[in-house]
This record gives structure tokens, C-alpha cells and sequence, in this order.
């Protein structure tokens, strides 16, 4: 009974954690085609200033970075104070690229290391989070 109720309460607990990633990548799915038509001001608003932009002819590459979750793995005593091992670590982060002809949204690309496997386009999902509806 006690086993049964343990597992019963890590079952939620990664259910919480899947919930809201699946959420994350989930909306940066729906930016690639909600967020075309919108206007460079819109843009702003939602999402502020971008890191960077470049300009070329009617063209705007509107850049905005998004990094946050860092995977570590440790191999070999790596956390003793002894030394030896070794340490690894995979950030994860995202780069959204809006692509604006004469200040009106085309296309929304993603470039980094964006989520995991079943959860690409995560990390975006910070970025774009203000622009679109709940």
C-alpha cells in the first residue's frame, strides 16, 4: 500500500513537469502559424526588443534569444572532491527569428537546441508566450 501510494505521488509529479513542457512546446507550435499576419508593432509589444535585427530591402529579421534549461551528467566521480570523471552539460535554448516583409509577420523560425525529443521548440515558448492567447 505504501509503495502503491509512492509511486501514485511520482506519477503526478512527472505528470506536472511532462504537462508543462508538452504546454511550452505545444505553443510554440501554434506561434508558427498564429502569430504570421501580425504586425511589427504587435510584435513589439508582445515580445519587446529583439536581441538583434537585420534589415534587407522591404525585409526585417526581427532575433530574440531564449535559453534556460541546462542538463548535466557526471561521470566517474565527477562530484567527488578527489577529482577524476567528468561533466558534461547540454544547454538547451532557442533562438526566434520573425521574418517580416514590409513590418508584417511571414514566418516564425526556431535554430538552437530547443527542447528534448517530444518537446522541441520549448525554450521558445518564452519568447513567444506574451503574443499569443491562453
Amino acid at each position: 500500500m505504501k509503495y502503491t501510494l509512492i509511486l501514485a505521488i511520482i506519477a503526478t509529479l512527472f505528470a506536472g513537469c511532462a504537462s508543462t513542457k508538452f504546454g511550452r512546446a505545444n505553443l510554440a507550435e501554434r506561434a508558427k502559424v498564429e502569430l504570421i499576419g501580425k504586425s511589427k508593432k504587435d510584435i513589439l509589444i508582445c515580445a519587446g526588443v529583439p536581441t538583434r535585427s537585420q534589415q534587407a530591402k522591404n525585409m526585417e529579421f526581427m532575433t530574440y534569444y531564449s535559453g534556460g534549461d541546462s542538463n548535466i551528467y557526471m561521470v566517474d566521480g565527477a562530484d567527488s572532491y578527489a577529482g577524476g570523471g567528468a561533466v558534461f552539460a547540454k544547454k538547451r535554448y532557442c533562438e526566434v527569428t520573425f521574418v517580416l516583409r514590409d513590418e508584417i509577420v511571414e514566418k516564425v523560425n526556431y535554430s538552437g537546441r530547443t527542447g528534448g525529443l517530444i518537446t522541441e521548440g520549448e525554450q521558445c515558448a518564452f519568447v513567444l508566450q506574451n503574443c499569443l492567447s491562453k
